[in-house]
């Protein structure tokens, strides 16, 4: 069997600690993982009658949870030669958000409410997206402080409240997993930009409006 010359292969001794500095250093170094924030804007709709609207606590609050991911779906075709993949439609998965609980439970509060008004427990009549779904954002931040990375996920609700477990064994901290689910994400620093309407807070702290914001996405 012939064999051939590897053309232009990498040379080994560019492959040092030194040109891994190098290249790990470029651009504000490497990203840490915990260098996140999250922030969930009110929907009014969703909670007008809830009387502690903590949404801004959860920013502080939020300990762990995942940048977005997308994916396709595929169909298989062929017409001559191995079988490839054409991309059909855009999948945004599902994320997870762990939240630190506080004595009070305000937490498990807050997200119990808007499972209700998605669903009431009253009657099992699922409410319309727009009455529950908010925007979700999440930023990725240097060590400098500085934000280079921002997603908004679109018409954002919780699926699932995950089981907290409790045991006479130990006395950490309780925590709360929420998984969400949300129809797209755009990057807010990064792609194509159009005006966003999102609920807001009045500046007096009174009812929940929906109000244009200086952020475009």
């Amino acid at each position: 069997m012939p064999s051939f010359n590897i053309s232009n292969p990498p040379e080994p001794q560019v492959l040092t600690m030194q040109h891994f500095r190098s290249i790990s250093n470029r651009y504000g170094g490497l990203a840490k993982s915990c260098r996140f924030l999250v922030r969930i804007f009110n929907n009014f709709l969703m909670l007008k009658e809830s009387s502690r609207a903590i949404n801004k606590d959860l920013t502080y609050l939020c300990e762990a949870t995942e940048l977005p991911g997308r994916a396709f779906t595929n169909v298989d075709l062929r017409y001559y030669g191995p079988q490839f993949k054409i991309p059909y439609l855009s999948v945004y998965e599902d994320l997870n958000m762990t939240f630190l609980c506080r004595t009070e439970s305000f937490e498990r509060e807050f997200f119990d409410n808007w499972m209700e008004s998605i669903n009431p427990t009253t009657s099992f009549d699922f409410a319309y997206r727009d009455d529950y779904s908010t925007t979700i954002e999440l930023f990725q931040y240097s060590e400098q402080s500085k934000a280079v990375y921002q997603w908004a996920l679109f018409d954002a609700f919780p699926i699932f409240i995950n089981p907290q477990p409790v045991t006479f064994a130990d006395d950490n901290i309780q925590k709360l997993t929420v998984t969400f689910t949300y129809t797209k994400y755009r990057r807010n620093n990064k792609d194509i930009t159009r005006p966003l309407h999102r609920y807001a807070a009045t500046p007096d702290g009174g009812e929940f409006t929906k109000q244009p914001q200086s952020i475009v996405i």
